[in-house]
């Protein structure tokens, strides 16, 4: 996936939070540096963090519904469990992207071997293992 089709990804709440974010921190916070050239070197580092923080959730919630997984409860998660932690249990026990079922068009796991919804037969997209015959 490139960088552009997973920002894409992200949904537009999450991009207009972080654009907001960005501006309160740059403009509206450290006011008692302004004198220095600190405020400015620290606004754009707290508006950037703070502006990645909400696209990486908006993307915790696009993923896990593009995974079949609950997007609330993981995105919550990883926004409220502190110091990145979430995110990063997220990123280690997310689930495969589902593909569409060719018969009723439901995401269906890649290991699957019929479509839960319809019943249908699901081609095997994996590798297969390769058989050593002796």
């Amino acid at each position: 996936m490139s960088w552009r089709s997973a920002f894409g990804l992200i949904p537009g709440p999450a991009k207009i939070l972080a654009a907001l974010a960005f501006v309160v921190f740059f403009f509206g916070v450290f006011e008692e540096y302004r004198a220095s050239g600190l405020r400015t070197l620290i606004g754009l580092a707290g508006g950037t963090l703070a502006g990645a923080y909400f696209l990486l959730a908006g993307y915790v919630y696009a993923d896990a519904v593009r995974r079949g997984m609950p997007p609330i409860p993981w995105a919550a998660l990883a926004v409220l469990i502190p110091n990145c932690v979430g995110f990063v249990l997220y990123f280690l026990l997310r689930k495969p992207i589902l593909h569409p079922c060719p018969s009723c068009g439901r995401g269906v796991a890649p290991d699957a071997a019929f479509c839960p919804r319809c019943g249908q037969p699901q081609m095997n997209m994996g590798p297969q293992p390769s058989r050593e015959e002796s």
